[in-house]
């Protein structure tokens, strides 16, 4: 989501093209308003990522034949699956990947992160105002509208919403000490893995280390297991 959409695309486009290598057909998506999707960013909320999950979920077994999916999230993602999930979404198993548990907390510190940013621009070329004030309704460089806001404000994984069958894994640094308890498995993530937050640099995401490789592969496995039991 937001920044973090094209500083991690190249990384999940590899971790999609490894799972495809063992057998595991995957469709990496943009979703309406990001990316290369129609649409404008300030579309983007829960709701129209409920529908594109949707969309994606049941064009991926339509292609391909599948009877078991597995979906898998990206750091605030996470919170508009599990919203998804809680709505009636449908998955066989939901891998989530550095998951923000606390989508009021996260918001807080995009809001912080981007005044930052905002700051450290460049002067304007003489005669043109710095615009360090949000009221462009973007955050981190991104539209980000009320309604986006107001979703992740109140977003958590633990949030006691049924989750339906599907269980939920998470992949997280050995320092992360504990998941909410709606986590069923948690496999440790290597600390060179690629970080996608304020401040990572785009260009160490771009390829698979091979100690990355290693754990996306026997992540695949697991969950080629986990589906076929």
């Amino acid at each position: 989501m937001l920044h973090e959409m094209p500083r991690s695309r190249r990384f999940i486009a590899e971790v999609a093209r490894e799972f495809a290598t063992i057998g595991l057909p995957s469709l990496r998506f943009d979703f309406h308003g990001t990316g290369d999707s129609t649409g404008s960013g300030d579309e983007l909320d829960f709701a129209s990522m409920h529908r594109d999950l949707d969309l994606a979920t049941t064009a991926l077994r339509e292609r391909t034949g599948a009877k078991r999916l597995v979906l898998l999230a990206w750091r605030g993602s996470a919170l508009a699956v599990r919203n998804w999930l809680g709505r009636g979404g449908v998955a066989d198993l939901v891998v989530l990947w550095e998951p923000v548990v606390d989508g009021g907390t996260w918001l807080q510190e995009l809001v912080q992160g981007d005044a930052g940013e905002r700051a450290m621009r460049p002067p304007p070329r003489a005669g043109v105002p710095r615009i360090t004030d949000p009221a462009d309704g973007q955050l981190m460089g991104f539209p980000a509208s009320s309604r986006l806001r107001g979703d992740l404000a109140q977003a958590r994984l633990d949030d006691g919403k049924a989750t339906g069958t599907a269980p939920m894994w998470a992949l997280v640094r050995a320092q992360v000490t504990a998941m909410p308890g709606t986590i069923a498995r948690v496999l440790p993530l290597p600390e060179n893995t690629p970080s996608f937050d304020i401040g990572a640099a785009m260009d160490a995401t771009f390829f698979l280390t091979p100690p990355v490789r290693d754990v996306v592969n026997q992540l695949g496995h697991a969950m080629r297991q986990e589906i076929r039991a």
